[in-house]
């Protein structure tokens, strides 16, 4: 509430020079963030810069939704918004119309904070638009299983297992579905598992041992190549299965880094003329 009650104040006090042009539109970028800076340079920096690019005519800036990442970056002397922040400044700046962009894959908690805070916003605003994750309806969630399995066809003995973080939440099922959705196309050496929620680790080498595979290429189905990658996909996931006997390589390589897949968070971003 302090800070709504700052953003009265200041806009009571005048507008900066920005207000000129009073009414633009703007994107928000909304990412979980990341304290990695090499791939925070491959994959959310990449997502802002190729938004500049498509949206030349409106104001592009990004925030960041995780206080914990935004503390680590300020250590370093990083400064990045939290979607509230970014918003109040937006709007200070005499920006009345946003289209709030989230790179997140599913609806779970990251995405309900930046629904909230754009609601709690609203007043401030003659529009304020959500788009919706990655992974929302079933065709985003077909146009994803389309990139993933483009130009691979794994081996007799040899199978692809994109790894997503998952929830505990009903949410969790995008990922099921996205196997199921793989199996249907014929894809039937591509598996999706989940670090925290279903399919689970178990659950997935069941179905490798049914399809006799002896060699896994694990691959993150996060936006980023970060700590999850290391600690939980190169490290334990990677050890438990060399442990069961399969042989496994794991591609250190974040979703944000597919130029293809970066065009579906745009092409979900709709600006009024």
């Amino acid at each position: 509430m302090k800070k709504l009650l700052f953003l009265f104040l200041f806009l009571g006090a005048g507008l900066s020079a920005t207000a000129q042009e009073a009414g633009r539109t703007a994107v928000l970028v909304t990412h979980y963030g990341s304290s990695d800076e090499q791939t925070r340079a491959l994959t959310l920096d990449a997502l802002t810069r190729d938004a500049r690019q498509r949206f030349a005519g409106a104001e592009v800036r990004e925030a960041y939704i995780s206080p914990v990442v935004r503390r680590r970056l300020a250590a370093r002397g990083v400064h990045k918004d939290s979607p509230t922040d970014a918003l109040m400044r937006l709007r200070a700046e005499g920006f009345l119309r946003v289209f709030v962009l989230s790179t997140t894959l599913i609806e779970g908690g990251e995405m309900a904070s930046v629904r909230a805070d754009a609601a709690r916003m609203a007043p401030f605003f003659d529009r304020i638009e959500v788009g919706n994750p990655l992974l929302y309806s079933v065709a985003d969630c077909q146009r994803v299983v389309d990139i993933l399995t483009r130009g691979e066809q794994p081996g007799r003995g040899e199978a692809v297992v994109f790894v997503g973080h998952g929830n505990q939440l009903p949410s969790t099922a995008t990922y099921a579905m996205l196997d199921y959705m793989m199996r249907a196309a014929g894809h039937d050496r591509f598996h999706v598992s989940t670090i925290e929620g279903y399919p689970t680790l178990e659950s997935t080498v069941a179905q490798l041992r049914r399809e006799r595979v002896r060699r896994v290429t694990l691959v993150p189905l996060l936006l980023v190549c970060g700590n999850h990658t290391k600690e939980d996909i190169a490290g334990a996931w990677r050890e438990e299965l060399e442990r069961q006997g399969f042989e496994v390589t794991v591609r250190m390589q974040g979703l944000g880094e597919n130029a293809d897949i970066r065009a579906l968070y745009l092409d979900d971003v709709v600006l009024d003329d």
